[in-house]
């Protein structure tokens, strides 16, 4: 495989042949990758950056939510299972942080920003039979039927083809689902993305007081027109505060519907760093406590919280989550409560029983057009409320190892059941 892709790559042209290809390197695509690589499969591993991690790594989005059951009484939390554990336990020791809890019942993991990658990288080094192709976008796809038969796409400029027996979506656009036909749903209006950056060298006692000097501050500055009125929606990203560093992060307006894609990402690009260079030069000039304040880190990418989902054989329904509903086709838990964001400070949050969990079913991983094209992470079938709480990064490793795993098996010419089972016989572990 590895000498077949060196001699194409070269040439720019030609076709490469593989069992499963992941597109997508972020949580799902990790999780889907390793899953297909361990059943023993050739596996291609796409990513339009030069790292893996997808939003985890490039929007520094700094916790992983949907690892552990909400608790409010239990001292340290429950995990869900399966590899989304896993990967946590060698998370947690690469960053040298552990689970901590946000507000009543609710954990996270905090972890450092190279530390996603790395672990990223480990696990699928380690898993074997996964070729990785970095700085790759899709382009096109072919479609014979009902089923997807070629993938084209741009790597480091040269177009590459891939002959995949099954395909996994973990863009996080359901990007080869709607170049293939399949019909999609479009979520780009469902929630607000944020940004985040970094301040060094605050003097705060942040345990003590948290943002609201800086609110206060903010405030003022927007009611006299010097600040614009989004720097008010900052929030503290969990874990910070040590050492004089504070991450933060800046939600932003939702989609407008009449706005192109492309241009819409643009727009929240510009004006996201347009107002954080503003907002950092208010506080290092009228905020006591930021006098001495540098910006340590603006994120490289705007993180975004919803898109293009499939429509599935089955969809994950607002039911489904606040019941905490259970199913003998369910192939993944989720914990996390429903979080929609809007341009806020804080979500709001819907929550259902304590030390409970929800199943999602292997049918919202299929699409309901093309046979041998399953999706992962935000690419789900699911409704708008319901994908509030299954894009969380925990959740999305748990639908990717889902999705590789049964597209593995389905490489292998098995059906579908005895990819239900296997799974759900993992996720106990």
């Amino acid at each position: 495989m590895l000498a077949a892709l060196d001699d194409t790559s070269r040439s720019g042209q030609g076709s490469l042949p593989c069992d499963v290809l992941v597109i997508g390197g972020g949580a799902a695509g990790v999780a889907a990758a390793v899953a297909a690589g361990r059943a023993g499969v050739r596996v291609i591993l796409l990513e339009r950056y030069g790292f893996l991690g997808g939003l985890a790594s490039v929007s520094e989005v700094g916790s992983v939510c949907g690892l552990y059951l909400r608790d409010t009484a239990g001292a340290e939390p429950a995990s869900v299972g399966g590899f989304g554990q896993e990967f946590a336990l060698r998370l947690q020791e690469a960053s040298a942080t552990k689970p901590m809890r946000v507000e009543p019942g609710l954990w996270v993991l905090p972890y450092r920003r190279h530390a996603f990658a790395k672990v990223a990288d480990a696990v699928v080094r380690e898993s074997g039979n996964i070729t990785q192709v970095l700085h790759a976008t899709v382009a096109g796809v072919e479609v014979q039927g009902s089923r997807l038969s070629q993938v084209q796409a741009m790597a480091w400029n040269d177009s590459l083809r891939f002959c995949p027996v099954v395909t996994v979506d973990c863009t996080g656009e359901a990007t080869a689902a709607a170049l293939g036909g399949s019909k999609v749903e479009d979520g780009s209006t469902d929630q607000a993305p944020a940004m985040v950056f970094a301040l060094d060298n605050v003097a705060v006692d942040l345990e003590k007081f948290g943002l609201l000097e800086v609110r206060r501050g903010v405030r003022r500055a927007v009611d006299a027109g010097c600040l614009p009125a989004i720097c008010e929606n900052l929030s503290l990203i969990p874990g910070t505060g040590q050492d004089g560093g504070l991450e933060l992060k800046l939600n932003l307006l939702a989609a407008n519907p009449d706005c192109p894609r492309w241009q819409q990402i643009t727009d929240w690009e510009r004006q996201s760093r347009e107002a954080i260079d503003l907002l950092y030069r208010f506080l290092v000039e009228s905020v006591p406590a930021f006098r001495s304040a540098r910006l340590g880190f603006v994120a490289a990418q705007v993180g975004v919280r919803s898109g293009r989902r499939i429509v599935g054989r089955a969809r994950l329904t607002n039911e489904d989550i606040l019941s905490a509903r259970k199913t003998p086709l369910g192939i993944a838990r989720g914990c996390w409560p429903m979080e929609r964001w809007a341009a806020k400070p804080r979500p709001e949050m819907t929550y259902f029983d304590e030390r409970d969990y929800y199943e999602i079913p292997m049918d919202c991983l299929r699409t309901a057009g093309l046979d041998n094209l399953l999706a992962a992470g935000r690419c789900i079938s699911a409704a708008a409320g319901a994908m509030t709480s299954a894009r969380v990064i925990g959740t999305a490793l748990a639908t990717g190892w889902a999705a590789g795993s049964a597209a593995a098996l389905q490489a292998m010419g098995r059906p579908i059941d005895d990819a239900v089972a296997i799974i759900r016989a993992q996720m106990n572990h």
